[in-house]
C-alpha cells in the first residue's frame, strides 16, 4: 500500500524565518545538518540522513532537498520538471541583474529551443580555446617566481578571469578593458547577494544593490558593443540574436562564473598535489603513467570525483507551479509533498555525499572512482542535470583538464621556445594541517562537524576556504 506524502520536516514561524535567513546564508551545510539531526532525534526509527527539511528563506517557504535520488527526479523527470519554474524562483535574486531572455531564467518550452541554438554555438568553442587556455596557464604560473608562496584560491580566481574574458570578449584597444569589466562584475555580484535587497541612491550613499544595478547597465552597454563589433566568438544575423548573445555574455563573463571556476580549480589542484595516496601525491602517480590515454583517464576521474564532493555552486532553486510529490526512494520513508508556490532548494553538496547512492565511501575522496569509463557510478551534480544542466560544463571541464595537464607536464606544445621541462609546475602545501572544514569539503576526512564546516568554509555564492591556503610553486620537475 502506498504511503501518504508528507511535507518537508520543520514548521518555521515568521519570526524564526528571520534568523533562518541569516543562518542559511552563513552556512547551508550547518543549516541543513542541524535540521536533519533534529529530525533524526525526533524520529529515531528512520535511518534516512537526507530527509527534506522545511525552512523560510527571504520570507518564503522553502523545501531543502539533499537526497541524490530526489534531486535527480526534480531535474530529470518530465512530469516534475514541467511543473517547476526557474524564472519565478530567481525573480528577486537574479532577474534584475541578468535580464531575460537567458537560459538560466527561461522555462519550457522557450528554454529548449534557445538551448539547442546555444549548444550548437558552444560545440565549436571547447576545442578551439584549448591553446588559449594552455598558454594562459603557463603565462600565469611562469610569472610567479619558483619557490614563491601563493594564495591558491585567489590565484585561481585571477587565472579564471584571464581565461574566461578572452574566450568570450576580445580587447580591441578601445573602450572598456578587461579590468574594467571585471570590476563592474564584482559590483554586480555584491549587489545580487546583498542581504539588504533595496536599491537606495543618494548623494551620500548608494546601497550595494543600487551599485550592482548600475554595473549591470554599464556591462550591458559594453557587451552589446562587443557583439555589434564582432568582438565575441558568436556571430549573429539580426538584432534579436545579438541581444540574446549579449545577455548570455553577461552570464558567461560574470564574477559568479569566475569564482565558480576558481573554486573547482582550487579543489582539483589540492587533490592532485596535496592529497596523499599510499604516501604519494596524485600528481606523481599521473606522471608515472606512461600511456597518455591512461593519464588522461586518471585526470578525468580525479576531476569527476572533485565535482561530486566539492561542487563550486552548492545548489540551485526552483519554484513549484502546482503541488508535486517526490518519491523518497525508500520503502520505509513516505514521499515528500511540495505544495504549489513553494521554493525548492537543491543542495548538491549533500546529494554528492548521499550514501544511498555512493555507498560507504560516499564522503571519501576516491581518486579512481570514475576511472572505468563503462562504470555505472552516478556522476556528481556540480553542473546540474537534465534539460537545464549547465551550458558551460564542458568548457569548465576543459579548463580544469588543461590546468592539471600543464601542472603535471602532460601537454602539447606551449607555443614558446621554453623547454617543456622548464614549464612543468609542482605545488607544495606550506602547511600540513588544513582546517577541518576544508578537509570535509575535499572529502579527505569524513564526518566533519557542521560547525567546523561553517567555520572554515564559505559556501555562498561559491564554495571556498575562509582563510587562505598557501601553496609553493616550483617550476622545474626535480627528483
Amino acid at each position: 500500500m502506498s504511503q501518504t506524502p508528507v511535507l518537508p520536516y520543520g514548521s518555521p514561524t515568521i519570526l524564526s524565518g528571520i534568523s533562518e535567513n541569516f543562518s542559511f546564508h552563513s552556512s547551508p551545510e550547518n543549516f541543513i545538518t542541524a535540521r536533519t539531526l533534529a529530525f533524526q532525534r525526533a524520529h529515531p526509527n528512520l535511518a534516512d540522513n537526507r530527509t527534506p527539511v522545511r525552512a523560510r528563506v527571504l520570507n518564503r517557504n522553502v523545501a531543502v532537498i539533499s537526497s541524490y535520488h530526489q534531486i535527480r527526479q526534480i531535474l530529470c523527470d518530465d512530469n516534475i520538471t514541467s511543473s517547476l519554474s526557474s524564472s519565478q524562483a530567481y525573480d528577486e535574486l537574479m532577474a534584475p541583474f541578468f535580464p531575460p531572455p537567458n537560459l538560466l531564467l527561461l522555462d519550457p518550452p522557450d528554454h529548449q529551443r534557445r538551448k539547442e541554438a546555444w549548444l550548437e554555438r558552444m560545440s565549436t568553442l571547447n576545442e578551439s580555446v584549448r591553446p588559449l587556455i594552455r598558454n594562459t596557464v603557463f603565462e600565469c604560473f611562469r610569472s610567479i617566481p619558483s619557490g614563491s608562496p601563493i594564495d591558491l584560491y585567489e590565484s585561481m580566481k585571477f587565472l579564471s578571469w584571464r581565461i574566461l574574458l578572452p574566450i568570450f570578449i576580445q580587447n580591441d584597444g578601445q573602450g572598456a578593458k578587461h579590468a574594467e569589466i571585471e570590476a563592474l562584475h564584482e559590483d554586480l555580484l555584491r549587489g545580487q547577494f546583498s542581504l539588504f535587497p533595496v536599491s537606495i541612491n543618494t548623494p551620500f550613499w548608494r546601497s550595494p544593490r543600487s551599485k550592482g544595478l548600475e554595473a549591470r547597465q554599464s556591462l550591458q552597454s559594453i557587451l552589446a558593443s562587443k557583439v555589434d563589433n564582432g568582438k565575441c566568438p558568436f556571430p549573429h544575423n539580426n538584432h534579436d540574436e545579438g541581444q540574446d548573445i549579449a545577455n548570455h555574455l553577461l552570464l558567461f563573463t560574470s564574477s559568479l562564473a569566475a569564482k565558480a571556476l576558481a573554486s573547482l580549480l582550487t579543489a582539483v589542484l589540492l587533490n592532485v598535489f596535496v592529497f596523499k595516496e599510499d604516501g604519494s601525491s596524485l600528481g606523481s602517480k599521473i606522471r608515472a603513467l606512461k600511456d597518455p590515454r591512461q593519464r588522461s583517464q586518471y585526470i578525468q576521474s580525479i576531476i569527476s570525483e572533485t565535482e561530486r564532493l566539492s561542487p563550486p555552486v552548492v545548489g540551485i532553486m526552483r519554484r513549484s507551479t502546482r503541488d508535486i510529490v517526490i518519491d523518497s526512494g525508500e520503502k520505509t520513508i513516505p514521499p515528500t509533498l511540495i505544495p504549489k508556490a513553494w521554493d525548492i532548494w537543491l543542495y548538491f553538496v549533500g546529494a554528492g555525499r548521499d550514501s544511498a547512492e555512493f555507498g560507504e565511501t560516499a564522503e571519501d575522496f576516491v581518486s579512481d572512482r570514475y576511472l572505468d569509463a563503462k562504470s555505472s557510478i552516478a556522476e556528481g551534480l556540480a553542473f546540474g542535470a537534465g534539460p537545464k544542466a549547465c551550458l558551460g560544463k564542458d568548457l569548465m571541464r576543459t579548463v580544469a583538464t588543461e590546468v592539471v595537464e600543464a601542472c603535471v607536464g602532460q601537454t602539447h606544445s606551449t607555443g614558446t621556445d621554453v623547454p617543456l621541462e622548464d614549464t612543468v609546475i609542482r605545488l607544495h602545501n606550506i602547511r600540513d594541517d588544513l582546517p577541518e572544514g576544508v578537509l570535509g569539503w575535499l572529502g579527505w576526512k569524513p564526518k566533519v562537524k557542521p560547525e567546523d564546516w561553517a567555520r572554515d568554509m564559505k559556501q555562498l555564492p561559491t564554495q571556498r576556504p575562509r582563510k587562505p591556503i598557501f601553496i609553493n610553486i616550483q617550476h622545474r620537475l626535480e627528483s
